[in-house]
């Protein structure tokens, strides 16, 4: 799966968690097409809630096996702004990589944050509209 890929598959999963496209209950979704398949499971805390944190969404890549998990983690300050933080484990378990998605509640704010094996910030990206 490539890197656009993943991203695209986040801004989604974080539309569905943000639309309330979700099961009966509001707080599960499963999608699976050919080469993909995409769990989403909010919290119960969720309701109302622009940053639903213990929310989980999981994408797994059929084809290869690859997972990515994605946990939103809760509210953190940044630059003196408060964003959601979601903590995001993709690859294999000799391989993982792990990653940071924090975002604003205007959307106006997002970052992304690699970190490398040991657990030190490799690279990071911040836009800001």
């Amino acid at each position: 799966m490539s890197k656009k890929q993943v991203l695209l598959i986040l801004f989604f999963a974080s539309v569905f968690i943000i639309s309330g496209c979700l099961d009966e209950d509001g707080r599960k979704i499963s999608l699976s097409g050919n080469d993909t398949e995409l769990n989403i499971s909010l919290s119960e805390k969720t309701e109302g809630s622009w940053c639903p944190a213990g929310s989980q969404v999981q994408v797994k890549n059929p084809s290869t096996g690859k997972l990515l998990n994605m946990t939103v983690a809760g509210t953190e300050e940044f630059e003196n702004k408060t964003l959601c933080r979601a903590l995001i484990e993709t690859g294999s378990e000799e391989n993982t990589t792990r990653f940071e998605y924090m975002w604003s509640e205007d959307k106006n704010i997002t970052v992304w944050t690699k970190y490398d094996q040991d657990g030190k910030i490799s690279l990071r990206y911040v836009h800001r509209k």
